[in-house]
């Protein structure tokens, strides 16, 4: 795969040179002057160097859990950086979203990890938790028919 060849072979500021414009993930749309992006470990979304998923030396994604209870926690260890297929290590937490929240707000912290991805992780992880809650079940208001038949 091309991306992975740049990930061994050149800098992050080369490879971003390289793929800036051209990738299978980028969408791009008429009238809208801003490029998004839907590779994996993108936080945001956004086609540029500071969320990008490949270039970058250490990368952080947040993703919903198969069994749809949870997230998935990505990242780029810079000890494999020569093999791609060991350099991410995905770990899952299930233990309610206040300590998943937290333990994302800690690895970031204590890991020495990119703080600039804190935010859009824990705002991507909390989305996620959302929209994995249970809706709340709603009564259907019945309409009162005779106040309707007399209105005909």
């Amino acid at each position: 795969m091309y991306v992975s060849t740049c990930l061994v072979k050149m800098s992050a500021d080369l490879c971003w040179q390289i793929i800036r414009n051209n990738h299978a993930y980028l969408l791009k749309k008429r009238n809208v002057y801003k490029s998004f992006s839907t590779e994996p470990n993108n936080l945001k979304n956004v086609n540029s160097l500071r969320y990008n998923g490949f270039c970058r030396r250490k990368v952080l994604g947040v993703d919903p859990a198969p069994g749809g209870k949870g997230v998935v926690l990505t990242y780029k260890v810079p000890k494999y950086k020569r093999k791609p297929a060991k350099s991410l290590i995905r770990t899952q937490l299930k233990g309610g979203p206040r300590r998943a929240l937290n333990s994302i707000r800690r690895f970031v912290k204590n890991g020495n990890y990119r703080k600039d991805l804190k935010k859009a992780a824990l705002r991507r992880a909390s989305a996620i938790f959302k929209s994995q809650r249970a809706q709340p079940y709603r009564k259907m208001r019945r309409t009162n028919r005779k106040a309707v038949r007399d209105t005909e």
